[in-house]
């Protein structure tokens, strides 16, 4: 029994660690920072609390957005998932970048 794979046994904390960055996630995850943030600014930038809540958001879903940049470089050097990498990355720049060009405009 020992020697025999069961189902049990690829679902354990082991097995999910030594699977693939790119099996895991897309590595979208900083666009829930930024997207708020983005909608704020186009909606209600003209009112200060709004413009400092989007800015917070921004800096903070920026920050978060280098470090899945980061991933999504390390999967396409990889060869894991090219396609959705790419996807990723360019996703969390175009946010980064229409968060800082609105949050300049003002």
């Amino acid at each position: 029994m020992s020697g025999q794979n069961t189902p049990q046994d690829q679902n354990t904390p082991q097995a999910t660690a030594s699977a693939p960055e790119g099996a895991r996630s897309a590595g979208t995850w900083p666009v829930v920072l930024l997207l708020p943030s983005m909608l704020l600014l186009r909606f209600l930038g003209e009112h200060s609390w709004a413009y400092w809540t989007a800015a917070v958001l921004g800096v903070l879903g920026i920050a978060a957005a280098a470090v899945a940049l980061t991933g999504c470089l390390r999967n396409l050097v990889r060869g894991h998932r090219r396609g959705h990498a790419a996807g990723a990355g360019l996703l969390l720049i175009g946010a980064s970048f229409v968060v800082v060009a609105r949050l300049v405009e003002r």
